[in-house]
């Protein structure tokens, strides 16, 4: 045991360093150099693959810039508004009150909050792309294995138990179930809104007559779909390998120290 969380701090800086870190540099090269195409072009290179009879079976590395559209809205389950895409969570709010005794010996009392998730939800109908030049758009896989979707957290809320009827969530609700610990519920929501400006970057590929942004095939491509611009991302990115690089030294050093020790 004491020779593990030495390892385990060392194991993990050069994991951070040496796989984390090169990674994520890679995205950052990726969006920083590839160049912007528009639908309209993507559409013209599936059309000259087509009569060189590979169509089907092209995929083209892309960055793509537009706004969602969707066939259908829906209604989120706690602000009730009506948007693109919604992922949401419930926690359970729980408080637990215990005695312990202190250093002296005296006897104190501590209360403890703890959340539990009891139900995380994403909506599954199609979302799409579209830019301005056509009136053409591409269908973005977001729910797919290897997208890394980044949405904005747009609701936060903590009630209590005696506010709850405000919302029509909770109707079918049985607090019997949940123990008279639970003190409330805490609800967030992340969501795409009507015309939300994204950035995409992924592999374009053909089902059918419709074009569809996925997960690259080569592992070491990234699949990005977020509302943030190629600027914020590009800066969050270099930030997250600074953090990596001085978190994976910091872990080897500490590493190595316990290890003396």
């Amino acid at each position: 045991m004491g020779i593990l969380i030495p390892l385990i701090c060392v194991a993990g800086g050069l994991f951070a360093i040496f796989y984390l870190l090169p990674k994520n540099k890679n995205n950052i090269t990726e969006i920083k150099y590839l160049q912007t195409k528009t639908i309209a072009e993507l559409q013209d290179m599936f059309k000259q693959m087509d009569e060189s009879g590979l169509g089907n079976d092209y995929r083209e590395f892309v960055e793509l810039k537009g706004n969602v559209v969707s066939d259908q809205l829906v209604q989120t389950p706690f602000s009730n508004r009506e948007v693109v895409y919604c992922e949401s969570e419930l926690l359970q709010v729980t408080e637990v009150k215990e005695q312990y005794r202190d250093s002296n010996g005296n006897i104190r009392n501590k209360v403890e909050k703890n959340e539990n998730s009891i139900s995380n939800e994403k909506t599954s109908q199609e979302i799409c792309l579209k830019d301005k030049s056509t009136d053409e758009d591409v269908v973005l896989e977001v729910n797919a294995t290897g997208c890394k979707f980044d949405i904005p957290k747009t609701f936060d809320r903590f009630e209590p138990k005696n506010n709850l009827g405000n919302y029509s969530y909770f109707n079918s609700f049985s607090w019997n179930r949940y123990g008279g610990e639970t003190i409330g519920f805490r609800m967030t929501e992340k969501t795409v809104d009507k015309n939300q400006s994204l950035y995409v970057i992924g592999e374009a590929f053909r089902v059918g007559d419709k074009i569809h942004i996925g997960k690259p095939q080569d592992n070491k491509k990234p699949f990005i779909v977020t509302t943030k611009s190629e600027e914020d991302l590009i800066n969050k990115s270099n930030q997250s390998s600074m953090l990596l690089l001085i978190g994976g030294i910091i872990a080897i050093i500490v590493g190595i120290c316990l290890f003396i020790k």
